[in-house]
Formats: structure tokens, sequence, C-alpha cells
């Protein structure tokens, strides 16, 4: 039985009982009633409505929360990235960073403050800051470099990982392997060669052969600058004595003029003797 009609059974059951109450009375009764009808309806009605908007307005929480959160993140970085082409940037703290094409460089907006960390991928120069506190440190991904203020160029992409010191010293640790660069020295890093140190041919270096095969004392010299060197085989055993001090060219041209060859360059990583 409804509402309505439980008032209106006891409504006549009354009238029945009492004649003698008047119009007024009546009309009094009745709309005691039709308040407490209205009242009973607004309370569902602010039940229902209540039942929508919760999910609402919960949902509507979550979503801002989850949205403040991703900005945040975001906002903690700074990206710096090249496309088809490359581009020079200047970070922060000094330091002049040259991105070849399809690379990116990573730090945080409190780069400077306390430290100076940055994530790489991709190949670049870089000239690095002095700050003896606060040295460079580059997460290169398998391996990391750090730098207290230098110039070096660094290629994170290739099958061959290298960096090649021009100015200043830098730090490499690759797993539990840590090697240091000094200038016009190279650090590379393949499945053939891992963790291999080498130089530039314009580096000096102190060579000593005591009656050393001419093939031997080649052989030290490719080892040493990452180049390969080919001769007439009829020299291979010859002996070489000596102290010499000297780039590749040099100390190439001094061992080899006693057989009369001279070195001539056929690209950055080949030398022939004639």
């Amino acid at each position: 039985m409804s509402l309505e009609e439980e008032f209106e059974k006891n409504w006549k059951s009354a009238s029945e009982d009492q004649n003698k109450i008047d119009d007024i009375t009546d009309h009094k009764i009745w709309m005691g009633i039709e308040r407490k009808i209205e009242k009973k309806r607004a309370v569902k009605k602010l039940y229902w409505v209540a039942a929508v908007l919760v999910p609402f307005f919960a949902l509507f929480i979550v979503f801002k929360t989850i949205g403040t959160a991703s900005e945040t993140e975001i906002e903690k970085k700074y990206v710096y990235e090249t496309l088809e082409s490359g581009q020079s940037f200047k970070l922060p703290d000094g330091s002049l960073i040259e991105l070849q094409p399809y690379s990116k460089l990573v730090l945080d907006k409190s780069f400077g403050q306390n430290d100076r960390e940055v994530v790489f991928t991709g190949q670049g120069k870089f000239s690095v800051a002095k700050d003896k506190k606060k040295p460079f440190r580059i997460n290169a991904g398998e391996f990391n470099v750090q730098v207290l203020g230098t110039q070096f160029f660094l290629d994170q992409r290739s099958a061959e990982k290298k960096v090649e010191l021009f100015e200043g010293k830098v730090k490499i640790e690759h797993g539990k392997m840590i090697t240091y660069l000094l200038p016009k020295e190279i650090w590379i890093n393949d499945p053939q060669r891992p963790d291999y140190h080498y130089y530039h041919p314009e580096k000096q270096r102190n060579f000593t052969f005591d009656h050393t095969a001419y093939s031997e004392a080649i052989q030290h010299l490719e080892n040493t600058y990452n180049i390969s060197i080919s001769y007439p085989p009829q020299f291979k055993n010859k002996k070489v004595s000596g102290a010499f001090t000297g780039n590749l060219e040099e100390v190439l041209s001094v061992i080899s003029f006693p057989f009369n060859l001279k070195p001539k360059k056929i690209n950055e990583k080949e030398i022939i003797l004639k």
C-alpha cells in the first residue's frame, strides 16, 4: 500500500468516528498529510541525486590527481633532442653540447644545484664547463662517463661504443672495468674488442725495441693506434732496435727508414708502406 493510500484510509476511518469535525479541520488535516508526502518525496529525490553525483565526483578527483602527477613528472626534466639535423645546446651550467642527428640529452631541472647528471642517447660532442665540486656524469646506457671540465666526443648509438677525448680527463665505467682517458686517447667497446683503449695517430708515445722483428714492431704500433699497417712481406723478419718518441707517422718513418719504406695514409684506419 502506498503512502497516499495509507493516509486516505486513516482519514476515512477518522471521519466515520468523528462526524462533528468541521470543514476547516478537514482542510488542516489534508494539508498536513500533503506536506508529509512531499517531504518524503524530496528526501527520495535527494538520495537519488547523491547516488549519481558521488561516483562522478570520485571519478573527477581520481582523474585530476593522475593528470597532475604526470604533468609534475614531465616538468622535472629538460629534454634536448635532434631529428634530421644536428644542433648545439647550452646547458644551465654553461656546458656546450653539439648533438648529431637523432640524439637526445635529458637532465633534471635541478641540474647544477647539487650535481650534474644527464642521460644521453645518440652521438655528440661535449664541451663541459669546469666545476671541480660537481663532476659532469653521463649515463650512456651500457656505460657511464664522468668528467670535471673537458671536451670529448661520445657515440652511444653505434654497435661500437666510443669516447674520444680532445681536452681534459674523463673516467669511463663499464661494468667492473674503469678506464681513464687523457687528450688524444680513445675508448671503444664492441663484441670483438671490449674496453679497448688506444691513441689518436697524433698522440706522441714512447717505444723501445731490442732486436725486435719488424713484423712485431708494426703489430705493436697497430695495437697502440688501432690502425692497419701493410708492408712488403720480405721485411717481416728484419730486426728493429732503439728507443723512439713521437706520433705514429714519426715512429713508423724512423723504424722503416733502414728498409727504404715510406708510409702512405690510405684512410683514417689504414696505412701502407712502400
